[in-house]
């Protein structure tokens, strides 16, 4: 039945040719360009919008990821590193920034999108490896943790210059 409805409403088309531009009055083209524009516009601005839910997402998620190891950091590097030179102040730093990025990612997204519910991230089990008592362990863990946070650090400050700039 509901084919048959599908069929008969297309009936009625088989005789209609569409006009061209060049054959339009200047009105009616203006019409059909305003509203296609019109259209075009609201779609854009849904792409738009979703790719800045999809973005602010992502850093929330990124930085939410970061919670836990970042609290181990700081006692690990006390422990371990805190011979080198500023290296406890730079992990409080790194604690403290990455905590306020993640507040304000949310902050951001809650005027965008209503609701949104967080990701729940398990252990790392390689964590454990920083409190490791031999110095090849424990350098070699902490040597990865930095290099993977410099790296999700600055892919998040990539989105947010995006999203600023938007």
């Amino acid at each position: 039945m509901g084919l048959l409805l599908l069929v008969s409403s297309l009936l009625p088309w088989d005789h209609v040719i569409s006009t061209s531009d060049d054959q339009m009055s200047n009105e009616e083209l203006y019409n059909k360009l305003i509203s296609i524009s019109h259209r075009t516009h609201i779609v854009a601005r849904k792409m738009y919008k979703i790719l800045t839910e999809d973005l602010l997402k992502v850093i929330i998620n990124v930085s939410n990821a970061w919670r836990y190891p970042l609290k181990l950091l700081t006692p690990a590097v006390l422990t371990h590193l805190g011979s080198y030179d500023g290296m406890l102040a730079r992990a409080v730093e790194v604690n403290y920034g990455s905590e306020a990025i993640l507040q304000g990612a949310k902050v951001l997204l809650s005027r965008v999108q209503p609701g949104f519910e967080e990701n729940v991230y398990p252990d790392w089990p390689e964590l454990k490896q920083l409190r490791s008592s031999n110095e090849d362990t424990h350098l070699s863990a902490f040597h990865t943790l930095f290099y993977c946070l410099h790296k999700d650090i600055q892919k998040v400050k990539r989105y947010l210059r995006i999203l600023r700039g938007r």
